[in-house]
C-alpha cells in the first residue's frame, strides 16, 4: 500500500518497506539548499550520486530545486528501494538518472568522477567515507549525514574512541566537539587519499550532524588537513578551554586558569565549520523558496552567518550561572554587556543561551556576577 505526500518541490510515494523518515525534512530542505548553492558556482551541470537513496527524496529534491543538476544516480542495496526510487523520480518527470541496486562503497569503487556525494546512512557514515572520497577525481563535494550523536557527544566514549580514533567530551558543549570529531575523521580519510578539505556548511540539529565538505586533490592540502587537527582541553571546574592545534600537541596536565586537572578532546578538526561566503549565498537561496520551513531556516542561517569567524567552542551560560552561584541572566543582556566590553560574542546554533565568543571564561563570569 503506498502513500502520497508532498515535500518541498516534490511529490513521493511512500511504502512500508522503505524507510522514510518525515522528522529530516528540515535537513532535507538545508541540504537542497546546501547543494544549489555548490553547484551554481561550479560552471557546468553537476552529476551527483544519492546514496543509500531508500525513497530517492533527496537525489529527487536536489535534482527537481536545482537547475544546475545534470544526472543523478540512485544507488541502494534494496531492491525495493530502488523500485520505489525509480517510480518516485517519474512521478516527478526527472529526466538524466539511473538506478543502481548495489551496495554504494562496491558502486563507488567502480564508478568514479561524480560531483557531488551524498551519504545519509542510519547512524554512523564511517564505513562509506574512504570510498566516497575517492571516488571524485581532481575535486568533488561531500555531502555526509551522521546520526550517531550519542557516540560522538561522549555518552559512549569507547564506541568514539574505537569508530572515530578520538576521544570525545561529554560536557556542555559536546555538540560542537562530536561535529569536530566527525569533521576530523572525513578530513583525515582526506588526507590518506591526497586530498585538501574546506568546511562549506556544517548542522547540528535534534538527533544528526550535518556537513558539506569541498574537496581538492593535491599533496599540499592533504597535509593542511592535518594541521587543521589537533585538540581540546576543558577544566570542568572553572570552565576554562584551551585549543592546541596539531595531531603531535603537547598537551597541558592541569588547567593554567586553576590548575584543576584537563579532560582532553580530540584529535578533531578545530579550522572552520562555515564558510561566511557559503552561508550568505544559503541564504539568498532560501528567500527565494518557499518552505513550510523557510523561516525557520532563514533564523538559523542567520546566526550561523554571525557566529562563522568566532573562536572554537561555545559557553552555556547557565552552567557557568551554577558554577559561580548565581541566577541566570538572559542571553541578550550577557551579549551586549561583553560587546561593551570589546569582545565579540555572538549566539550559537548548537545550543540555546549559549554564546560563542573571544572573551575568556573568566570575563563571562564576570558579566554574570554583576547585578542587573
Amino acid at each position: 500500500m503506498l502513500k502520497k505526500i508532498k515535500e518541498g518541490e516534490v511529490e513521493l510515494f511512500l511504502s512500508s518497506e522503505v524507510f522514510f523518515n518525515p522528522e529530516m525534512e528540515f535537513c532535507r530542505d538545508i541540504s537542497t539548499i546546501a547543494v544549489q548553492a555548490y553547484v551554481n558556482n561550479l560552471g557546468k551541470k553537476a552529476s551527483i550520486v544519492d546514496g543509500l537513496c531508500g525513497t530517492g527524496v533527496r537525489g529527487i529534491r536536489y535534482k527537481q530545486g536545482n537547475s544546475g543538476l545534470g544526472k543523478v544516480v540512485f544507488v541502494d542495496i534494496s531492491s525495493n528501494a530502488c523500485k520505489l526510487a525509480e517510480r518516485n523520480a517519474k512521478l516527478n518527470k526527472m529526466k538524466n538518472f539511473e538506478i543502481h541496486r548495489a551496495d554504494l562503497n562496491d558502486f563507488l569503487y567502480h564508478n568514479r568522477g561524480y560531483d557531488v556525494v551524498e551519504v545519509d546512512p542510519f547512524g554512523t557514515p564511517l564505513p562509506y567515507l574512504y570510498n566516497s572520497l575517492n571516488s571524485f577525481e581532481k575535486e568533488g563535494f561531500l555531502s555526509v549525514t551522521a546520526t550517531d550523536t550519542a557516540v560522538l557527544c561522549g555518552a559512549h566514549s569507547n564506541a568514539c574512541i574505537k569508530n572515530y580514533n578520538s576521544v570525545p567530551l561529554d560536557n556542555e558543549y559536546c555538540h560542537e566537539t562530536g561535529m569536530r570529531i566527525l569533521v576530523g575523521a572525513i578530513a583525515r580519510n582526506a588526507a590518506v587519499l591526497n586530498f585538501g578539505i574546506e568546511v562549506f556548511f556544517s548542522l547540528s540539529k535534534q538527533h544528526f550532524f550535518k556537513v558539506f565538505i569541498k574537496l581538492e586533490r593535491g599533496a599540499k592540502g592533504a597535509l593542511e588537513n592535518m594541521k587543521k587537527c589537533g585538540f581540546i582541553s576543558h577544566c570542568s571546574n572553572c570552565l576554562n578551554r584551551e585549543v592546541h592545534f596539531g595531531i603531535n600537541a603537547v598537551l597541558n596536565g592541569k588547567c593554567g586558569n586553576c590548575g584543576y586537572k584537563f579532560k582532553h578532546a580530540g584529535p578533531l578538526f578545530l579550522e572552520e565549520l562555515w564558510s561566511e561566503k557559503f552561508v550568505k549565498e544559503m541564504i539568498e537561496i532560501n528567500e527565494k523558496r518557499d518552505y513550510k520551513n523557510g523561516e525557520k531556516i532563514a533564523s538559523l542561517l542567520s546566526i550561523i552567518e554571525k557566529e562563522a569567524g568566532l573562536p572554537q567552542t561555545y559557553y552555556d551560560l547557565h552552567k557557568i550561572s551554577e558554577k559561580i552561584k548565581r541566577a541566570p541572566k538572559k542571553l541578550k543582556s550577557v551579549l551586549e554587556s561583553l560587546r561593551e566590553m570589546g569582545f565579540k560574542a555572538e549566539k550559537t546554533h548548537f545550543k540555546e543561551n549559549s554564546t560563542r565568543t573571544d572573551a575568556s571564561v573568566e570575563a563571562i563570569k564576570q558579566v554574570l556576577a554583576e547585578k542587573p
